[in-house]
């Protein structure tokens, strides 16, 4: 297959393209939340298009030079926090963004498209004994509400237009080559960055939120698995472990992982959002097609720490001085 990723040099997608080795993979990304590295995307089945998905003309013109049998749509805006404070932006990127892949994929004869949707779209809902399930959505956040705008655009154009789509609501991924440089870090990086700068984690509220953390291996077994199963077609899946720990209880499994001479002590912070306070999916969906996570939460945390000491001997990133001007101002909804 020829395989189109936008967002192909994020987190997910730079992950993916080792899994895709038998395929034909091209790259789209503008590089605002990410980079091109040799080392991760110069393979020899990897072609790379700097490109915005806000441009339609360019998406149009890359896709039908490129004439893909699948994409994998993950470009967008990913932070709560950078959506609520522009969202005129975040709508341009995650909304309209979207639609002009759809528009350019089925102009180029390509209807099938994967695409992130968001775990965040269950802010508002009941929680379920056996986790959220795909059935609900109730979004609260603006961030959330984009991501929930695009599932049911999904929706209209497999209805008037044969998309054959499959939407995919991530829980909480964590692995290596996670961006770090947000407004608000990822907890692991966030955390472990902390602890080896010698300085003490931030945490946001009490601590107690709970999330349901998954390997992006994982999540990308699922990606191929849509490759080929038709059963994912115009369907809507979780991808979680259908478990869930605190921030807390995620800090001390840090710290014990990097055996520093240092005590784990917090930094609190109000809390700056709307998000549930606890979050976790029911993956009976996907497990009916055969899928299930194969890694631990804390094969996750220390794959993720194994990179950024990784970045760290590599001098891209100083953690002595890692979040040190946090400024809550600028992230509170």
């Amino acid at each position: 297959m020829k395989i189109i990723i936008t967002g192909g040099t994020g987190f997910v997608g730079t992950n993916l393209i080792p899994m895709l080795s038998d395929h034909d993979v091209v790259l789209i990304d503008n590089l605002s939340q990410s980079t091109y590295d040799p080392k991760f995307h110069d393979k020899p089945n990897v072609k790379m298009h700097v490109a915005d998905i806000r441009d339609v003309d360019l998406l149009n013109s890359i896709f039908s030079i490129e004439r893909p049998d699948v994409v994998f749509h993950f470009a967008g805006l990913v932070s709560i926090y950078d959506c609520h404070k522009d969202t005129i932006s975040a709508a341009q990127n995650n909304i309209i963004g979207s639609i002009n892949v759809f528009d350019a994929a089925l102009n180029s004869g390509c209807q099938r498209v994967i695409f992130s949707e968001s775990s965040a779209v269950y802010e508002n809902c009941n929680l379920p004994e056996a986790g959220f399930n795909e059935s609900q959505s109730d979004p609260t956040t603006f961030y959330s509400t984009t991501k929930a705008a695009v599932a049911l655009i999904a929706e209209s154009y497999a209805r008037t237009r044969g998309l054959k789509y499959t939407a995919l609501r991530y829980f909480n991924i964590a692995g290596p080559v996670q961006d770090y440089h947000r407004t608000v870090p990822p907890l692991f990086a966030g955390v472990a960055l902390r602890l080896l700068g010698k300085n003490n984690p931030i945490i946001f509220g009490d601590g107690t939120r709970r999330r349901d953390f998954i390997h992006v291996d994982d999540v990308n077994d699922f990606h191929i698995k849509c490759l080929t199963d038709e059963r994912t077609i115009n369907q809507t899946f979780n991808l979680g472990t259908g478990t869930h720990k605190s921030l807390f209880e995620v800090c001390e499994i840090i710290h014990q992982y990097l055996n520093i001479d240092v005590e784990l002590d917090f930094d609190i912070m109000d809390e700056i959002n709307g998000e549930a306070h606890t979050i976790f999916a029911d993956i009976s969906k996907a497990k009916e097609l055969g899928w299930v996570p194969k890694k631990t939460i804390d094969d996750a945390i220390f794959d993720t720490i194994d990179y950024l000491i990784g970045e760290i001997n590599d001098g891209k990133i100083d953690p002595h001085k890692y979040m040190e001007d946090m400024d809550t101002s600028k992230v509170k909804i």
